[in-house]
């Protein structure tokens, strides 16, 4: 014959398991409020040009903590392989990413044919990104192969906007 034991309420267990929810959702919420506020640019960014007039302004790319983990993770990992290849420099292609930025800024900020654009550069692992305002196809043709013809550019990346979008003037609601 066996002997029942009796059973325990699983309350205080319940208990201890919403208190441990309450918790880590806590500390999830103070995560996201932290990250809001702590946002870093990690890549050189800066205007070559502000000749265009209406042209929306370009941001630095900003990156949350979590983000910046995981491209720090990337970017060890392109390191690692490329020095095993025995194909990069020390200090890796991010190393001379400020000078090639300072370099292509100040370039196409000389050069006549970009007076009237506004142009935003930023360089990661001699890749250069280009965003702002052009006025024709031909113009941004013109920018894509001057700046990739610059020392230290291996790529360009170029997310230039023709002209620019006039807003919609706001209308009055008619009585």
């Amino acid at each position: 014959m066996t002997t029942r034991r009796p059973r325990r309420s699983i309350a205080p267990f319940r208990r201890a398991l919403l208190a441990v929810a309450a918790c880590s959702g806590m500390v999830v919420i103070a995560d996201v409020r932290a990250t809001e506020s702590t946002l870093t640019q990690i890549d050189p960014f800066a205007q070559a040009t502000n000749g265009f007039k209406g042209c929306p302004p370009s941001s630095p790319p900003l990156v949350t903590p979590e983000q910046m983990r995981i491209i720090a993770h990337e970017r060890a990992e392109r390191g690692t392989y490329c020095a095993l290849e025995g194909r990069c420099e020390p200090g890796g292609a991010y190393r001379h990413d400020p000078e090639v930025n300072e370099r292509v800024t100040a370039a196409i900020a000389a050069d006549k044919r970009f007076a009237g654009t506004s142009i935003a550069v930023t360089t990661t692992r001699r890749f250069v990104t280009l965003t702002g305002c052009v006025r024709s196809q031909a113009q941004r043709r013109a920018l894509t192969d001057f700046v990739n013809a610059q020392s230290g550019v291996d790529r360009v990346f170029d997310e230039t906007k023709v002209g620019i979008v006039a807003p919609k003037p706001a209308t009055a609601p008619k009585p």
